[in-house]
């Protein structure tokens, strides 16, 4: 199979044959008709990743379709077909541990993820697949679409641990794909006004596709903390955000989070750092403001999500900016390691088209 192999930093080879995998039990071959390229695929090729090395395939946001099944296991959820539409989360559970057995997979210490160890990625003509990390997808199902789940289910798994909508005010740090993601999720759950905020103008009118109502500039005159939230306010018609959330690692974010949150009003952190990051703890206690953390998601958030698609309640595609075929996977890298140039239209989520997809 054709695969794009990372070979080395900032190396990616995108004529590489592999041999195609054999599933085993429990296991699924997976034909990729549509993979993005996420936040970590492209640290990983930057080579800053702590653990996606080369050489690897990368890619985890994905749909195809089943081509080979293996031998289904007595422990196995629900049946799988060859023709099947699916799409799939980043790693497999164990499914014996503590936090497996209380239906916490996204939190097993012993799950396997894809791009690592020697398990490759769906940059590639074919992905092999566990049973208990795959969602079928309805027939006719976009593509692209599908491959968004993945991205989209880490926006809802934040967004739900946020509690109920109930038009509840809420501002988004970080307008990347999981921002946006939450946003949209938000939307869909009854929230109520939002304001997206990042460093730099380019992300303003992807957020605004996908519902917000306001935009911040975190990074024009460098503004402090508490001026990145006095626009955040008057974006708000004078209200504080009652929750926020912080989707971007960029320096600050923290603190401007911290700076726009209401008293009494929660912060949900669904990005990683580079580094360590410093927290004014006594601005927290003294709002008496919740800070939580959002890590992945699971298997209801992907149902949920794909329910949306389903009856055409959520329509993530305005997320999605470039298409390319897979031997051009050096130049979907390069469009997300550089910023867009001023007047440029911003880049958001950077698609890779394997097989076929329309």
């Amino acid at each position: 199979m054709r695969a794009g192999l990372l070979t080395a930093p900032r190396v990616l080879d995108p004529h590489a044959l592999l041999d195609v995998p054999e599933p085993g039990p429990g296991e699924l071959l997976v034909r990729v008709l549509a993979s993005g390229v996420c936040g970590s695929d492209l640290a990983a090729w930057r080579g800053t990743h702590p653990y996606k090395v080369a050489p690897v395939v990368l890619g985890h946001e994905f749909c195809g379709t089943v081509t080979r099944l293996g031998l289904q296991l007595p422990y196995d959820q629900g049946e799988f077909a060859v023709g099947d539409l699916v799409c799939s989360a980043a790693f497999s559970p164990c499914d014996g541990c503590a936090e497996c057995r209380r239906g916490a997979p996204h939190l097993c210490a012993d799950r396997r993820n894809l791009s690592h160890e020697g398990w490759q990625g769906s940059f590639a003509e074919y992905v092999l697949l566990r049973r208990n990390m795959t969602h079928r997808l309805p027939p006719g199902t976009d593509p692209v679409a599908g491959a968004l789940v993945e991205p989209l289910s880490i926006g809802l798994h934040a967004v739900r641990l946020a509690g109920p909508g109930a038009g509840r005010a809420l501002a988004v740090l970080g307008s990347g794909t999981i921002g946006l993601s939450c946003l949209l999720s938000a939307r869909r759950l009854g929230f109520g006004p939002a304001v997206c905020v990042d460093a730099g103008p380019a992300k303003a009118a992807l957020a605004a596709a996908a519902g917000a109502d306001g935009y911040v500039d975190a990074r024009t005159g460098s503004p402090s903390p508490g001026e990145v939230a006095d626009l955040i306010v008057r974006q708000l018609a004078g209200e504080r955000p009652e929750v926020v959330f912080v989707a971007a690692g960029y320096p600050g974010v923290l603190d401007q989070a911290v700076a726009a949150v209401r008293p009494g009003g929660t912060i949900v952190v669904v990005s990683y750092f580079d580094a360590p990051v410093p927290v004014d703890l006594n601005a927290l206690v003294g709002r008496e403001a919740r800070l939580l953390f959002s890590s992945l998601s699971v298997p209801d958030d992907f149902r949920r999500i794909i329910s949306w698609l389903a009856d055409g309640s959520l329509d993530p595609l305005p997320l999605v900016t470039h298409h390319f075929p897979l031997e051009r996977i050096e130049e979907a890298m390069a469009v997300l390691d550089r910023p867009a140039p001023p007047g440029a239209a911003p880049t958001g989520k950077v698609m890779l088209r394997i097989g076929g997809a329309a």
